[in-house]
């Protein structure tokens, strides 16, 4: 296999990487100290807010009909092993897996509506209920019984609205399904006595609708304006891929909405953080004023390769966070265009093989930041599908089942060695002596038995993954563990929980029942 440092310069040249401007080097290297830590990471939380705009690719092995798929049982297993409650509740436990688990049982169980309500509606009665189980029943909700549900609900204390505790699956079908009259006119009423939080409201309904097509957009925000909601109509245009709308709606807002002079730049800037990682925005296709806004730093075209990334694997997204805590744009300009040459050229599988992305993925860090860096900066940021887990364990334990997969699947008959770019921490010897207890037929013990699940996806065995995982004896890391399992198997077949824009919650959408 080639060296990291010979792929990773070949794709150097061809992605022709730039450096971060020295002004802006200098800026963000400056900020040391305790006081510099926090404000590196308030930088990456600012540029998390204001990302809102990734239309994910269809993957090439997605399924029509969720059933059809292969991976349909071992999804199915994953989701009946999340939706059960443990013997005993760990402190402060809150069941953040079982409304996606519900959601994937119905839509690859194929249950009735009954069965499905009547599954929900169990889930609800729960001393400790899945955190998102309103939102999903509402989505999941035909319109007659959503109207209903809505009106025996109270705003919480101090809200003037329930419009916040409905969820973004609930919003997106309020305005898909049943037309959206309530929402804008509760959103109308909500705005004359609380406009401040109506507008966020706003942000959040606008970005569950992204992913509609343009013409959609439009046809809603011009309703919204119609209104008088003009926050949300111009919302929902900066996710259209021709910001000319935006850019006339912003000619038609009152006065006092633009109080501040450079008030209307920041509308726009906004709108390209949006788009920038949207791979269908082509920013030569903007009205004068956008591309010109754009102009004044690297950044754009930086976060449109990421984007385009992103948009394949996921996973991926904490390249933004590389940025933002190293400074260097070459994570975008070499590391993120070349994955996105090489899986164009059908060299990676982002779909089947996300670890092989990956594992690429940290080549392509070492080359540009170096090793030490590399780990640092991964050792300080968590995955948030992942809870409790860090970015830098995440990769490792990626590199670590791509380099055993040959050996798993049965192409190589001794393990590999171990690679150099696991920390020293990284329990290889464990991993290797599992696989050979695997490949043995030996009994595995229940505190080797998420390891082994480990072994069992890179084998390609993600229904045994499930097994092993069901039966292991850390419960807490199991759960998490089998619910990004159930998350990679959805996207290798009919990718329903896929997100509306990157790192956005999860979305429960429905055919009509």
């Amino acid at each position: 296999m080639p060296s990291g440092a010979s792929i990773w310069g070949r794709v150097h040249a061809l992605a022709k990487g730039r450096a971060l401007a020295p002004a802006m080097i200098s800026g963000i290297r400056s900020l040391g100290g305790m006081e510099g830590a926090t404000m590196r990471r308030q930088a990456v939380l600012a540029v998390v807010a204001t990302i809102m705009g990734i239309a994910p690719i269809a993957p090439a092995a997605a399924q029509t009909q969720p059933g059809a798929c292969a991976h349909t049982p071992a999804i199915l297993d994953a989701g009946d092993f999340l939706l059960a409650e443990p013997a005993t509740f760990p402190n402060f436990w809150r069941d953040r897996f079982g409304d996606d688990a519900a959601y994937l049982k119905i839509r690859y169980g194929g249950l009735a509506y009954a069965e499905g309500s009547a599954l929900l509606a169990g889930l609800e009665k729960r001393t400790h209920p899945p955190l998102r189980i309103v939102e999903l029943r509402l989505a999941y909700a035909t319109t007659p019984d959503r109207a209903a549900m809505i009106a025996g609900m109270q705003p919480l204390p101090k809200a003037q609205s329930i419009v916040p505790q409905l969820g973004q699956s609930a919003w997106r079908a309020l305005v898909t399904e049943d037309g959206g009259e309530w929402l804008l006119g509760e959103l109308a009423r909500w705005q004359a006595s609380d406009a401040n939080n109506a507008s966020v409201g706003a942000a959040g309904i606008a970005q569950a609708l992204a992913d509609l097509d343009d013409e959609a957009k439009s046809r809603f925000a011009k309703r919204a304006e119609d209104a008088g909601i003009w926050r949300l109509a111009l919302d929902v245009r900066a996710f259209e891929d021709n910001l000319t709308d935006f850019v006339s709606a912003l000619d038609r807002l009152p006065a006092t909405a633009l109080p501040k002079k450079d008030d209307r730049a920041q509308f726009i800037r906004n709108a390209l953080h949006a788009a920038d990682l949207r791979p269908s925005f082509d920013i030569s296709k903007q009205p004068a004023e956008v591309q010109a806004i754009d102009r004044k730093n690297d950044l754009g075209a930086v976060l449109r390769k990421v984007g385009r990334l992103v948009a394949y694997a996921p996973q991926t997204a904490m390249l933004l966070q590389v940025i933002n805590y190293s400074g260097d744009l070459r994570v975008g300009t070499t590391v993120a265009e070349g994955l996105n040459a090489r899986i164009a050229a059908k060299q990676l599988d982002p779909i089947n093989n996300p670890d092989a992305v990956t594992a690429a993925m940290l080549d392509g860090l070492d080359y540009v930041l170096g090793r030490k860096d590399r780990e640092s900066i991964l050792a300080g940021f968590g995955i948030s599908d992942v809870q409790g887990e860090m970015a830098e364990s995440f990769v490792e334990r990626a590199l670590a089942r791509f380099t055993l997969a040959p050996f798993m699947q049965g192409g190589e008959t001794e393990a590999p060695p171990r690679p150099k770019q696991l920390a020293a921490a990284f329990p290889w010897e464990q991993w290797v002596g599992l696989a050979g207890k695997l490949k043995a037929g030996e009994t595995i013990s229940p505190d080797d038995r998420i390891v082994a699940a480990d072994l069992m996806i890179a084998a390609d065995r993600p229904a045994d993954a499930v097994g092993f995982l069901k039966t292991a004896g850390d419960w807490k890391t199991a759960v998490g563990r089998a619910h990004q399992l159930a998350l990679d198997l959805d996207r290798r077949c009919a990718d329903l929980l896929r997100p509306p824009v990157a790192l956005a919650q999860r979305l429960y959408r429905f055919e009509p029942r």
